[in-house]
């Protein structure tokens, strides 16, 4: 008998329960990287964006426990078809955020913890891009929680998160295919990372990876010689071999690049905390997930 046990929390969080325990949720539009011009590894490449137009997702939320240890979990799936698979975010580390003690945070179940993480992280971030990709993956986000352990049962237990990524897909009437996935990180969820890809993969095939400006330039690991895509900024870390450089000069055509102060646009220095904020908070989370999905 399975020690893992999962339930949809739906009505909880949002006050619907949804047909399968899936709700449609309008997804905003957003801007992309042109990707038909975009010179992968020539860091002076100024980058074009086109826009990806409103849609809508299917979404389900979930309440994974083991040993009275819970953790939410937030899918989000194209409104039609079966995606073969499931794309992992394992997002930075929060214990650095003074914002989160206002969501009750250390219930990793709060109503207004997982709102936060729900219109933050995945309608507007992560599960809009994944949408725009046109990629046939389901995202599962996991959402940390206060502690000195913020994945609970997910550190280090790639058959939990196998037995709780099924369990969902029943929950689900089978609205995707639990046994493959891919997995990405941005900024300090790479300490957590290698080794949760690692356990997973014992379990379930994860058949490429990505890394989204990591904190110090750590790379990410790929089990099995599976695809792998890294990104960074040099806002937190130098442009190491295997890592897209996406330094400031190739942004000059995003939206927001002319609320920088000019003299930082002239002279720019990724330790600047404007310019890091910038980049490593916004084109970087912005924009890479959608490049790496896209296989560039």
């Amino acid at each position: 008998m399975s020690d893992t046990s999962v339930r949809p929390i739906n009505k909880e969080i949002l006050g619907i329960e949804g047909e399968n325990n899936l709700i449609l949720q309008t997804v905003p539009g957003l801007s992309v990287i042109n990707t038909g011009l975009f010179r992968a590894g020539d860091k002076s490449d100024i980058i074009s964006y086109s826009n990806s137009p409103q849609t809508v997702g299917r979404l389900g939320i979930f309440a994974a426990k083991k040993n009275e240890v819970e953790r939410a979990v937030i899918m989000m799936l194209p409104k039609t078809g079966k995606p073969d698979g499931v794309l992992i975010c394992l997002t930075q580390q929060f214990q650095q955020s003074k914002a989160l003690q206002a969501f009750d945070w250390a219930n990793p179940l709060s109503p207004a913890f997982v709102h936060f993480a729900l219109l933050k992280h995945v309608i507007n971030r992560w599960g809009a891009q994944l949408l725009a990709s046109q990629r046939n993956l389901a995202l599962a986000y996991i959402l940390r929680a206060k502690g000195s352990n913020e994945l609970g049962p997910f550190k280090g237990d790639g058959k939990f998160f196998a037995d709780v990524i099924k369990q969902i897909a029943e929950l689900t009437n089978n609205a995707f295919t639990p046994e493959k996935a891919e997995a990405f990180t941005f900024s300090s969820g790479i300490y957590d990372f290698n080794n949760f890809v690692l356990s997973v993969s014992k379990h379930l095939p994860i058949s490429a990876v990505y890394n989204i400006d990591p904190a110090n330039s750590l790379s990410a690991s790929s089990p099995s010689g599976g695809r792998i895509k890294q990104f960074a900024s040099g806002a937190v870390g130098g442009f190491l071999p295997g890592f897209e450089p996406m330094p400031l000069e190739r942004w000059v055509n995003e939206s927001t690049y002319g609320s920088l102060p000019e003299e930082l646009r002239l002279k720019p220095n990724p330790q600047h905390g404007a310019i890091r904020q910038y980049l490593h908070n916004h084109t970087m989370p912005s924009y890479c997930l959608y490049l790496a999905l896209k296989n560039l």
